[in-house]
């Protein structure tokens, strides 16, 4: 990311780039690698016989056709692809999934799907307190989750925010030097509470002794905010491998007890970012946003248990019953759509562009950004191969006599001025944007679905529905952890 800015308007930010290798025109390394294949091949087969040749140019053709073809932002054969494990998921049973107490399931506590690894650590923080740490069981990695409270941008002037942003970009660019850390997720939750929240908690407050005066002015308030008001929760969660640390841990105590060495030194570096980090995420607190999640109906239950000091159990995290549809997931009183970002803003924005976003609606909407710094001795062998992958394709272009575009030397400025802020100390990394919403019948998704692609276009950001794999896109959107593009390496998803 680079900045700009004007004497006469505010810093702008942008250049967000794709890495794009190789690849000719807009194809990607592999399908310019298959299209290569194809002709070679192609070819080869006339040597042998014009029958084969004939044939082997068919076949070729079909080939092609599936990997160059776009469906939807990705290619025929992905689209295929993800039809055909969607569907043998779902003739196999995978895609349903049951928990109640009337359900024979020697790991009925497990979470559904993507998630069904994770299990909660209720160890010790270092100062006294707890802290709940969710264990992946299969790729052993650890995820602490930060509860935030952002300062927010309408009372801060201009230079606060700038210098806020310049603090998060250093501290994304430190992650490059921290090996543990493998990625981190901010994840803004918002859901229309409709008052109750308010009313109950200020009801349990409210003293018997308290003036009449008071208590009408109290009603009178009480009264106006169903309508105005909304829950707001903002988490960051770092997940660590334990793997990459120097010593290894020869176990799971030595492994969380060299995780929580390193949380407090990232939890002061968000301080300077108008984060105020209010303390890491104890165990029922994590049961009490995983409840929420699945169970949208329970959320003022849930708080009123809260006030109560009464701790759920795990158990009571998992859904009691969950199904996962083509366009949609299933999950006790939900019904939730996700999307995972396309496209990045094309121009520059002011740090307010994911306001719309993240502004609360009539729906419960979690937003997701998910960040995987590369490693600082990696970062300049990246920033360089994209260079050299440059050239090839100016190259190419030269070549074929095929005129260079204004994408194209945007592309290639873009990718130059990349090199040349991580020469000076900028970090390399990919991110991805996941939104989830939440709805309580099927005859509100239209609006739902709606809403969000608006909101989206406004934060100039384009998303594209997680059709076929919805199931990974709220587990995602949870900001528990769980990476999709880490999932890609299981068997099975």
């Amino acid at each position: 990311m680079s900045t700009s800015s004007s004497p006469d308007g505010p810093r702008l930010y942008g250049n967000w780039r794709r890495a794009r290798g190789f690849g000719i025109a807009n194809w990607s390394p592999g399908q310019t690698l298959t299209l290569f294949v194809t002709i070679v091949t192609a070819i080869a087969a006339f040597y042998i016989g014009v029958v084969v040749g004939l044939v082997v140019v068919g076949i070729g053709v079909l080939v092609a056709a599936s990997v160059l073809i776009p469906v939807g932002g990705s290619s025929l054969w992905q689209a295929l692809a993800r039809t055909l494990r969607f569907s043998t998921a779902r003739r196999r049973g995978w895609t349903a999934y049951s928990g109640g107490v009337l359900t024979d399931h020697p790991r009925q506590h497990d979470l559904p799907g993507p998630m069904a690894p994770l299990v909660p650590l209720n160890t010790d923080d270092g100062r006294g307190g707890k802290q709940g740490l969710l264990w992946d069981r299969r790729s052993g990695l650890i995820t602490v989750v930060l509860r935030c409270s952002p300062v927010g941008l309408d009372l801060a002037d201009q230079d606060q925010a700038d210098q806020w942003v310049a603090s998060w970009g250093a501290w994304l660019a430190d992650l490059g030097y921290q090996p543990m850390v493998r990625w981190i997720s901010v994840t803004v939750e918002t859901a229309p509470t409709g008052g109750t929240t308010i009313r109950d908690y200020t009801h349990q407050r409210r003293s018997p002794h308290s003036p009449q005066v008071a208590s009408q002015v109290m009603d009178e308030l009480l009264a106006e905010t169903p309508a105005v008001t909304a829950d707001v929760d903002t988490r960051v969660s770092i997940t660590f491998d334990p793997s990459r640390a120097n010593p290894q841990p020869p176990d799971l105590l030595a492994a969380v007890a060299e995780v929580s060495r390193w949380i407090p030194g990232l939890e002061q570096g968000l301080a300077s970012c108008g984060v105020s980090v209010l303390g890491r995420a104890t165990v029922p607190q994590l049961i009490t946003r995983l409840r929420t999640a699945y169970d949208p109906a329970s959320r003022g239950e849930v708080a009123v248990l809260d006030a109560q000091q009464q701790v759920l159990a795990w158990r009571d995290a998992a859904p009691v019953s969950a199904r996962e549809d083509w366009d949609a997931w299933h999950h006790d009183s939900g019904i939730s759509v996700s999307w995972a970002m396309r496209e990045a803003p094309r121009q520059a924005v002011t740090e307010r562009v994911l306001v719309p976003l993240l502004a609360p609606g009539p729906h419960p909407r979690r937003v997701t950004l998910l960040y995987e710094p590369l490693g600082a001795d990696a970062a300049a062998a990246a920033v360089e191969s994209e260079i050299s992958n440059l050239a090839v394709r100016q190259e190419w272009a030269k070549r074929t006599k095929r005129d260079t575009t204004q994408r194209d030397r945007d592309d290639a400025a873009h990718a130059q001025q990349a090199a040349r802020e991580e020469s000076q100390g900028a970090g390399v990394g990919t991110f991805s944007l996941y939104v989830t919403t939440t709805v309580a019948a099927a005859e509100q998704i239209p609006a739902a679905v709606a809403d969000v692609e608006l909101r989206a276009g406004q934060a100039k950001t384009r998303l594209r529905r997680l059709r076929g794999a919805q199931a990974s896109g709220f587990a995602a959107s949870l900001g528990m952890g769980i990476n999709p593009r880490e999932l890609e390496t299981r068997h099975g998803y």
